[in-house]
């Protein structure tokens, strides 16, 4: 009877390494075909200076998420963006993607907390000074920053780039985006620094745990590379400048 039940054990094991192989293959599949699918609707050119430029406005986010900071082709399942845009962002076809990204261009959601950085109250300075200490900045540097437009623009980048990959925005229509991004923090803020905290306390006054994000943030802004790994691109602040001369 022990030796039935081994035997079934050893059976079972071995379906389910089969099955583990087979369904490794299959997903190794189904993403180069995405990746295929991909490559056939992009342009496959280097990314050029202004390009490079223009992703830096999202490298928060990208580094927080994984993604290259200066990269604009998928490296995982598509399948994967495709779920977060419907879940997260209720993205499924094209005419929504345009839709959420002009509403993150127009600082929609920023401009919701306008009023609430007019006349900060006791909670949001203390988001300001955490984003001080978090940051390695004044306080004072902090204040100087009165809107929130970072948070909705660093979004919009990002989201420019999730949408491109899952095929609802062509390449151009992706860098228009970015580009309008970038013309529109200008428009509202004054330097890296400036757009740092600017996203930060949008993010946090919407209700997300500053600490998430702060280390990134942190690295990002002054260019530095975790101590135990280097990031690349993660000095992309020092090397490309917020404002076109």
């Amino acid at each position: 009877m022990n030796t039935n039940i081994y035997f079934i054990i050893g059976g079972v094991a071995v379906v389910f390494i089969i099955y583990m192989i087979v369904l490794q293959n299959v997903m190794k599949k189904k993403k180069q075909q995405q990746l295929d699918n991909f490559n056939r609707n992009s342009s496959g050119n280097p990314l050029t200076e202004a390009q490079k430029r223009l992703l830096t406005f999202g490298a928060i986010l990208f580094y927080n998420r994984n993604e290259k900071i200066l990269g604009i082709t998928p490296e995982s399942r598509l399948e994967i963006y495709a779920h977060g845009l419907t879940q997260q962002w209720e993205i499924s076809n094209a005419a929504e993607a345009k839709k959420t990204l002009n509403d993150l261009l127009a600082l929609e959601r920023s401009s919701e907390f306008q009023s609430l950085l007019d006349q900060p109250s006791a909670d949001v300075v203390k988001i300001q000074k955490s984003i001080a200490k978090g940051l390695g900045i004044e306080v004072s540097v902090v204040e100087q920053t009165k809107s929130a437009y970072g948070w909705d623009i660093c979004r919009a980048v990002s989201l420019a780039k999730w949408c491109y990959w899952c095929g609802y925005l062509t390449e151009s229509e992706t860098w228009d985006i970015m580009g309008k991004a970038a013309a529109i923090a200008n428009q509202n803020g004054k330097n890296w620094t400036d757009y740092t905290v600017s996203f930060l306390l949008g993010r946090t006054i919407q209700g997300f745990d500053l600490d998430d994000l702060i280390i990134e943030s942190k690295q990002i802004l002054h260019s530095q590379s975790p101590s135990l790994r280097k990031i690349q691109d993660a000095d992309v602040y020092s090397r490309y400048a917020f404002a076109q001369s």
